[in-house]
């Protein structure tokens, strides 16, 4: 490869990056206008501390490894967004910018930043604090009280209210009404309760090929055959399958974490095992883990699997390859040979 060919490469790239990270931006910005509707003007300073911590972690890891700081690299911004997406709107600012902070200096600095991270960032952010302080992370603001969260102020004291996750766990029914579900008018993480939302935003990354729509539908596919087989609630099949997908995080982290193209698998049979693999992992954690919300730590247990996933289509392949081979009575698996 010449010095010019190699050039251009790495134009494009980041460019490819620089595109994929507007994309994100866009869908992130369009699924915030649903949880600040609910919640307030709150859900926009959450939002803000949490990319800002973000980036400041970027800025420090780039500077401690004497790295370029791109401008045009939104990762970190959207990375701090997702984060924010995962946390109940009346979490304190310091747990968003910790994992944000987690995310960017543990997570993803040490690995090179923006498409080389192993795991994903935010999955790894929201697990850590999850580990930390569970209680805050589960902890959503009872809005029905009449009161509105404060813009900047401590939300300790606000009434909280449990989610529907919390019943599940506990083997009870969620009484939510079924429009309710659709649009996200329950407690949950700020911003995984919209479905339709979320649907619209994967469907506008599949159209912009940001993300292969085959790992976000085999992931939900997947955890819904497994709702259906093995309810947590004395409910019919459909039913387990209706909570078990509107009412966690397990659709927006199949959208915007499972389908990610930097730590997802290259092969398309990969892509197909790594979803079904990641709705199950998703399922079981949430059944028999210690907390209601498994989809992060599915994700990144998910991460650790993609390169062997990858690694076994191949040789699956080959080893068909061969036999095809064989039965043709070529001498190897290439079309013959001399």
């Amino acid at each position: 490869m010449t010095k010019g060919q190699h050039n251009a490469l790495i134009v494009r790239r980041e460019e490819s990056v620089r595109t994929m990270g507007k994309d994100y931006l866009v869908a992130l910005l369009l699924l915030l206008i649903v949880p600040t509707v609910y919640n307030g003007p709150r859900v926009l300073t959450l939002t803000a501390v949490s990319a800002a911590a973000c980036m400041l972690g970027e800025i420090i890891c780039c500077l401690a490894a004497h790295r370029d700081i791109s401008i045009y690299d939104l990762f970190p911004i959207t990375t701090g967004m997702t984060i924010a997406m995962l946390l109940p709107a009346s979490a304190p600012f310091w747990l968003a910018a910790a994992a944000s902070l987690f995310a960017s200096v543990i997570a993803r600095g040490p690995f090179g930043g923006t498409g080389h991270t192993p795991f994903h960032p935010a999955a790894a952010g929201i697990a850590f604090v999850t580990f930390c302080w569970p209680d805050l992370v589960f902890s959503y603001p009872d809005l029905s009280s009449g009161q509105k969260l404060p813009i900047f102020g401590d939300c300790s004291e606000f009434p909280t209210v449990l989610s529907p996750d919390t019943a599940l766990k506990q083997g009870l029914k969620p009484e939510i009404l079924p429009l309710d579900l659709l649009w996200g008018q329950f407690a949950g993480p700020m911003g995984t309760t919209a479905t339709l939302v979320i649907c619209a935003c994967g469907l506008y990354l599949t159209l912009k090929k940001t993300i292969d729509a085959r790992i976000p539908l085999c992931f939900v596919g997947s955890a819904a055959v497994y709702a259906a087989l093995f309810p947590r609630i004395m409910t019919t099949p459909l039913t387990s399958v209706k909570y078990e997908l509107l009412c966690g995080s397990l659709l927006f982290c199949a959208v915007f974490l499972a389908a990610d193209s930097v730590t997802a698998p290259r092969t398309g049979p990969g892509k197909i095992l790594y979803g079904i693999l990641g709705g199950i992992l998703a399922m079981l954690i949430r059944s028999y883990g210690a907390y209601e919300q498994g989809a992060c730590f599915a994700i990144l247990l998910l991460n650790a699997f993609s390169p062997v996933t990858d690694r076994l289509v191949l040789s699956v392949r080959e080893r068909l390859m061969e036999r095809a081979a064989r039965r043709a009575g070529l001498p190897d698996g290439k079309g013959g040979g001399v």
